[in-house]
C-alpha cells in the first residue's frame, strides 16, 4: 500500500461505507414487520409438524422396542437361528411354535418394521391417522325360516312350502379410521369411526346382496395414566364384552340372545386403581342415550324415544377388578337406570303420560383356563331392556287391563346371559362354543291382553342361540372360519321355532 493512489482509494471506501451502511437499515426497516408476520406463521407451522413428528417418533420406538424384545425371545427358542435380522412385531402370541411358525413369524416380523419406512397417512391438522379394515365374505345355509338371511338372529314360523335359503354377502365388511392428536391437559387425545355397509338395501323392489353404509361405532378419547374420559357412540358400559365370530359382525354374536350390545351415543369416565402385582381395580361411569325398538316410524326424520322424551339421560356405572393383561382374569359388576316416557290414552280416550323404569343389574367375566383355553360370559337381570339389545326386542307391553279393559303399558322384565369357551390350539388356531339366552318374564305377557293384531315381534317372549366356530390364520391377516349356529324362538302363545344355520366366513385384515 505504499502506492499514493491506492491509499486515496482505500480512505474513501472507508469514508463511504456508514453512509451506505444507513441506507441499507432504512430499506430493511420497512420490511421488518411483513417479515416478522412471516416468520411467526411459519414457525407455527413448523412447531405443529414437529410435533406430530415427534409423536410418530415416539410410537415408532416403542413398537421398534417391542420388536426387539420379541426378536430376542425368538432366538432363545431352539432350532432358531441367531442370523435372524432384528426386525419384528408384537402380534404374535406366547404359544408354542414350530420352526415353520417361527419362519413365518420373522416374515411378519420384516414385514411390518418396513412399514416404518413407508409413507404414513396423513390429515390436514398434520397428525397421523391410521386407516384398517375387514374384508369379509360370508356364505350361509339356512334351514328354518329366520329374520334376516344375511345375519340370523331369531327363527321364525317357516311360511309353508319353506325349508330355508342358500346364498352370500360382504354387507359386513368393516372399515376404520383412527387419528391421533395432541396432547392436552396431560392425556393424549385420539378419535376412530368404524363402518360397515349393513344399514340397509339399496333397491326396495330389487333383491340384492349390496348393502347401504352405516355408522357403526365412533368416539373421542382423552387418555391419562390412570383416567380416561371417552365420549361417542359405543357399546354400552355395563356390556364390555362379546363372543368371538366372524359370521355374526354386523351384530355381535348373541345380539338378541343374551348379549346387551346395541350401539349409542354417550359420556363416560374410568378411573385405575392399579397395584403392584399388574392387578387393576376400575370405576368407570357414564351418561347414556338409549335407542328404542319401534319408536322410529320413519326412515328419514328422528323423532324421540321413550328415554330421551324423559328428558334425562341413561346413567350407567361398572366396577371390575383383574388383569391388566387383556388375556388375565376378570370380573366385573354394573348398574344401569334410564326413565321411559310414554303417551296414551285411559279408557275414556283422554289422553295421559305412561312413566316407565327401565333397569338392569349386569356381571362379566373372563377367566383363563391354564394356557389354552378361556371362559368368558354376562349375565343381566332388569326390565324394558329392548333399547340395549335385550327384552326380547321391546321394553313394554301394550294392550288392556283383563280387568277394567282400560289401556294399560307395562314394563317387560327380562334375564339373560351368554358364556363362552375358547380353545386355542396354537397361534393360528382356535375353536369357539357359546351359548346365550333373553328371556322375557311370562307374568308380564299373561298381566296384559294383547292385541289380536300383535306382530311376531311384540309376541316373542323367549330367545335362545348356540353357536360354534373354528377360526383359522394361515397368515396373519386372512381368515378362513366355518360355523353352525342353532336358534330357538319362543312366542308367548304356540310352538317355538328353530333354526340351523350354517356359514363359512373369509376375511382378510388391513
Amino acid at each position: 500500500m505504499k502506492d499514493p493512489a491506492g491509499r486515496l482509494l482505500v480512505i474513501l471506501l472507508i469514508g463511504s461505507m456508514p453512509q451506505a451502511l444507513r441506507g441499507q437499515s432504512q430499506q430493511t426497516a420497512s420490511t421488518d414487520d411483513a417479515t416478522t408476520m412471516r416468520m411467526e406463521e411459519k414457525l407455527e407451522s413448523i412447531s405443529a409438524a414437529l410435533t406430530a413428528t415427534r409423536q410418530q417418533l415416539e410410537e415408532s420406538q416403542r413398537q421398534i422396542e417391542q420388536l426387539h424384545e420379541e426378536l430376542s425371545q425368538m432366538r432363545k427358542q431352539p432350532g432358531v437361528s441367531t442370523s435372524v435380522p432384528a426386525t419384528g412385531s408384537a402380534v404374535a402370541d406366547s404359544q408354542p411354535t414350530t420352526g415353520g411358525d417361527l419362519k413365518e413369524r420373522v416374515e411378519i416380523l420384516e414385514t411390518q418394521v418396513k412399514l416404518h419406512d413407508q409413507i404414513k397417512v396423513e390429515s390436514n391438522s398434520k397428525y397421523p391417522i391410521r386407516v384398517s379394515g375387514l374384508v369379509l365374505l360370508n356364505a350361509f345355509i339356512n334351514r328354518g325360516a329366520v329374520d334376516n338371511i344375511d345375519l340370523p338372529t331369531v327363527a321364525l314360523q317357516p311360511p309353508f312350502g319353506t325349508t330355508g335359503s342358500t346364498g352370500a354377502t360382504m354387507r359386513q365388511t368393516i372399515i376404520g379410521v383412527e387419528g391421533f392428536g395432541p396432547r392436552i391437559a396431560g392425556a393424549k387425545t385420539s378419535a376412530n369411526v368404524s363402518f360397515d355397509f349393513f344399514g340397509g338395501l339399496p333397491y326396495s323392489n330389487y333383491v340384492t346382496a349390496a348393502g347401504i353404509a352405516r355408522m357403526r361405532t365412533a368416539s373421542i378419547h382423552m387418555d391419562w395414566e390412570r383416567d380416561s374420559l371417552e365420549g361417542g357412540m359405543e357399546t354400552p358400559l355395563i356390556s364390555p364384552l362379546s363372543p368371538t365370530s366372524y359370521a355374526m359382525v354386523a351384530e355381535p354374536a348373541m345380539a338378541w340372545a343374551g348379549n346387551l350390545w346395541t350401539w349409542a351415543p354417550q359420556l363416560r369416565y374410568a378411573h385405575r386403581f392399579v397395584r403392584a402385582n399388574e392387578q387393576h381395580f376400575q370405576v368407570e361411569a357414564g351418561l347414556w342415550d338409549p335407542p328404542a325398538p319401534g319408536a322410529n316410524v320413519t326412515d328419514t326424520f328422528r323423532v324421540p324415544s321413550p328415554s330421551e322424551r324423559s328428558g334425562q339421560p341413561g346413567y350407567e356405572g361398572r366396577v371390575s377388578y383383574g388383569s391388566v393383561d387383556s388375556r388375565g382374569f376378570e370380573f366385573g359388576a354394573g348398574g344401569y337406570y334410564s326413565r321411559q316416557t310414554y303417551p296414551t290414552t285411559t279408557a275414556s280416550g283422554a289422553p295421559y303420560t305412561f312413566g316407565n323404569n327401565s333397569w338392569a343389574v349386569t356381571t362379566d367375566w373372563r377367566l383363563p383356563i391354564a394356557r389354552r383355553f378361556e371362559l368368558t360370559g354376562e349375565g343381566y337381570r332388569g326390565q324394558s331392556l329392548g333399547g340395549l339389545g335385550g327384552g326380547v326386542y321391546k321394553d313394554v307391553l301394550s294392550g288392556t287391563n283383563p280387568i277394567t279393559g282400560a289401556p294399560v303399558i307395562r314394563g317387560l322384565n327380562d334375564i339373560g346371559g351368554w358364556t363362552q369357551l375358547k380353545s386355542r390350539f396354537g397361534r393360528s388356531l382356535e375353536a369357539n362354543t357359546s351359548i346365550g339366552q333373553d328371556n322375557g318374564f311370562a307374568g308380564d305377557f299373561h298381566a296384559v291382553v294383547l292385541p289380536v293384531t300383535s306382530t311376531a315381534s311384540q309376541l316373542r317372549a323367549r330367545n335362545r342361540m348356540l353357536d360354534a366356530n373354528v377360526i383359522y390364520r394361515p397368515k396373519t391377516y386372512l381368515i378362513f372360519s366355518p360355523e353352525y349356529r342353532r336358534i330357538w324362538t319362543w312366542p308367548i302363545y304356540g310352538a317355538r321355532n328353530t333354526a340351523n344355520i350354517f356359514t363359512l366366513s373369509v376375511g382378510y385384515q388391513f
